[in-house]
């Protein structure tokens, strides 16, 4: 179970869990389905789950995060969350429980759901259900009556599904202990570090070394592949509404108030906001537009290859690119997501799925190719001689590392070491661990290497990369635990680690249920997050 904490305790929801709730699953509440057949994400049982439905998803969760965190929100958080990811994976998750749901006969009566309903704290007033309110809620959301309330469904049935799942988990008191320790206890590590320069005046390649350093990693050398294209731009801001109704501002500001703000931490009214609540609309309908718009582009475009005959018809403006490196992409294009790898799969004359940049949309017709290739070594022997000298600093370094850490596991003395080899030993102080660490720098694997280190096993399997360096670290002393603390914690922690089992036991429940759909072929995924 240390493990399992270990591996989620450094994301996101660890560092601010005291005002963060855990995003298991949003479901969404219906759509317009007219697009459907040439908009599929995946089909489940037959229900299509489509692009539309994953660019509104994706909308009204980055409106509730914001309006959740307001101005605590930061880009590295915003990041961290993935809400690309989630908004797909919702999609998909709620036809998979609707689908499991129907399978295992789960039912909800129009009693279950109306108490629900009645029940729901935003569209109450004084603790009594507000009809107006749910009224206001159905014209923000775009939605009738009868697809909130199917959606509805989804939710009760997926709760009583996660009831079943989740029954029997419990934490234990150890489990809690050990999450609060990963949290709470900081460590002092002392170190030294073999830097590539250390061990530069070993190396001295010979022209054969770089012949074959060249041949075994040509790819690092290769001249990318070369494409001239044509393409069609579909800018969000174009599909902008001009004026956003007083009311959808004021549902809008009603829902996110506490997300609009003066310099003074102080919430604005709904007067102050309204212009920035309005271009926010504004923006994101612009983009709903422009997709919709590249996309009937793209189907008829493909149907009819009438890809001029198109654009002179709704006036848009053919824009010409000569021939540039697809790892190179010109300005215009450098925000597209995927261009590179989508050009690579076209043929002359082809045309592109419709592709995403953060102001709008592209469709893309390739014009030509250049083939890639790798130059010749008297062309580029500079180049190559920087990169084996570099390679080659690095693995003396690391074999040195190794050799010195392998006598410090069999009980020699790191000062002896170090003076033998002219190495500084450094400490790092008292801090928390991550994958930062004091005075070395940044490491993917650093909070697991550290996590397993003791003051019985002070020193980890192996060095690590950190920057041009191989670090030996040893674990020097670790902070005493504040048990009052944690006995005024524990119940939070409890919570905590709770959340954390029963978010992963939700996820391998949905993830093993996918791969049973896909099996029973019930399940087609026709694109991945990745191509959106």
């Amino acid at each position: 179970m240390l493990k399992f904490f270990r591996k989620h305790a450094r994301g996101w929801f660890m560092l601010v869990f005291m005002g963060i709730i855990i995003f298991v699953f949003v479901l969404y509440f219906g759509t317009d389905r007219s697009m459907q057949a040439a908009n599929a994400l995946a089909i489940v049982d037959g229900f299509v789950v489509t692009e539309s439905e994953y660019y509104n998803e994706h909308s009204k969760m980055t409106d509730m995060v914001k309006a959740r965190y307001g101005g605590v929100l930061t880009a590295d958080m915003l990041k961290q969350m993935d809400l690309k990811k989630m908004a797909y994976d919702n999609l998909i998750n709620r036809q998979v429980i609707i689908a499991r749901a129907k399978d295992m006969k789960m039912q909800v009566s129009d009693d279950e759901l109306r108490q629900m309903i009645m029940a729901m704290p935003a569209l109450q007033t004084d603790g009594k259900f507000d009809n107006d309110k749910y009224r206001q809620l159905l014209r923000f959301n775009r939605m009738t009556a009868e697809d909130f309330e199917a959606g509805q469904k989804v939710s009760l049935a997926a709760g009583k599904i996660e009831t079943i799942i989740l029954e029997g988990i419990k934490v234990s008191d150890q489990e809690v202990l050990d999450l609060y320790t990963l949290q709470n206890q900081k460590i002092n590590l002392g170190f030294m570090a073999i830097a590539g320069s250390d061990v530069a005046g070993k190396i001295n390649p010979a022209a054969p070394d770089l012949e074959n350093y060249l041949k075994n990693n040509s790819n690092a050398f290769r001249v990318a592949e070369q494409a001239k294209i044509q393409y069609l731009y579909f800018a969000g801001e174009a599909f902008s509404p001009a004026e956003i109704s007083a009311s959808d501002i004021r549902d809008h500001y009603n829902r996110h108030k506490d997300s609009y703000k003066g310099k003074d931490g102080k919430p604005l009214a709904l007067e102050q906001a309204a212009l920035s609540i309005a271009r926010e609309m504004r923006q994101n309908r612009g983009m709903q537009e422009a997709y919709l718009e590249a996309k009937k582009a793209h189907d008829t475009i493909y149907q009819e290859e009438n890809f001029e005959d198109y654009a002179a018809k709704h006036k848009l403006k053919i824009q010409t690119v000569d021939f540039f490196p697809l790892n190179k992409p010109p300005q215009a294009l450098a925000s597209v997501k995927d261009l590179a790898q989508e050009l690579a799969s076209l043929q002359r004359k082809d045309i592109s799925r419709v592709l995403s940049s953060g102001s709008g949309y592209f469709m893309i017709r390739l014009e030509d190719k250049k083939a890639a290739y790798t130059p010749q070594l008297k062309n580029i022997e500079a180049d190559v001689r920087q990169a084996y000298l570099k390679s080659e600093q690095e693995r003396v370094a690391a074999l040195e590392a190794e050799g010195l850490l392998e006598k410090l596991r069999k009980g020699e003395s790191m000062e002896k070491l170090a003076a033998a080899k002219g190495l500084r030993i450094q400490e790092t102080g008292f801090f928390q661990p991550g994958n930062v660490i004091p005075k070395l720098g940044a490491n993917p694997d650093a909070v697991n290497v550290l996590m397993s280190l003791s003051l019985s096993h002070p020193y980890p399997e192996k060095p690590m990369a950190i920057g041009n360096s191989q670090v030996i670290l040893k674990l020097k002393d670790q902070s005493t635990l504040d048990m009052k603390d944690f006995d005024a914690k524990k119940e939070i922690y409890r919570k905590v680690a709770m959340n954390l089992k029963r978010e992963e036991a939700m996820k391998s429940w949905l993830e093993g249920n996918k791969e049973a759909l896909m099996k029973e072929k019930r399940l087609k995924i026709n694109k991945e997050v990745k191509d959106l």
